[in-house]
């Protein structure tokens, strides 16, 4: 990570001279291979926010692969990074059937933690992110297909493979205000219905 210190030859900063503005660089692994990629991406285009920097990436591997990736971007200090993001979904991953599925879960949190990446989980599922923008859903949801019903009076025609942004952009601000009220005093992965997806959105979106 690049240093923090003036150089010796460098000239000290002349009093009074305006400080140029610092942008914060986030970087975000998403463990979906489209939906969450094109949600972010389009974020950026439409807020186009001065004060921070977005890369994303993508890692559809288990929750534990998408923290690891993230943490070793973050680490390698190419981009100089001032925090990195973990983005994935619990519905496919916290099977009690599937002992081995829950202990990646739990293994990918405590890496997390270790390894300074922010959890962004969605519970049951990023969708439920999607719902947001459009009403403060607070029923436990079963899975993706659950959400997906609760969906299709505000977005019929649904399709994880490509999202029209166009759909939520105006409920945005919202969607972050409800996902708040949900989420803050939660741990990860949060009670079902849960997400943190806001506390990446609220710093790409101006005015909350």
């Amino acid at each position: 990570m690049a240093s923090k210190f003036r150089s010796e030859g460098s000239k000290p900063r002349r009093v009074g001279a305006p400080r140029r503005a610092i942008k914060r660089r986030l970087l975000v692994v998403c463990g979906g291979a489209r939906t969450e990629k094109d949600y972010f991406e389009a974020l950026k285009d439409k807020y186009r926010n001065s004060a921070v920097t977005v890369k994303v990436r993508t890692d559809t591997r288990s929750p534990l692969h998408v923290v690891e990736t993230a943490a070793e971007l973050f680490e390698s200090g190419n981009d100089d990074f001032d925090e990195c993001w973990a983005v994935f979904d619990v519905d496919e991953f916290d099977r009690s059937a599937n002992a081995n599925i829950s202990s990646n879960l739990t293994q990918g949190i405590n890496v997390a933690r270790r390894r300074n990446v922010h959890l962004a989980i969605s519970n049951p599922c990023f969708e439920y992110w999607l719902l947001l923008h459009f009403c403060d859903h607070a029923g436990h949801l079963q899975d993706y297909k659950a959400v997906r019903e609760k969906m299709k009076p505000h977005v019929p025609h649904y399709d994880k493979s490509g999202i029209k942004i166009s759909d939520y952009l105006n409920g945005v601000h919202a969607a972050i205000d409800r996902a708040r009220k949900r989420d803050e005093k939660q741990q990860p992965p949060g009670n079902n219905p849960n997400t943190a997806v806001w506390r990446i959105a609220v710093q790409m979106a101006p005015g909350k």
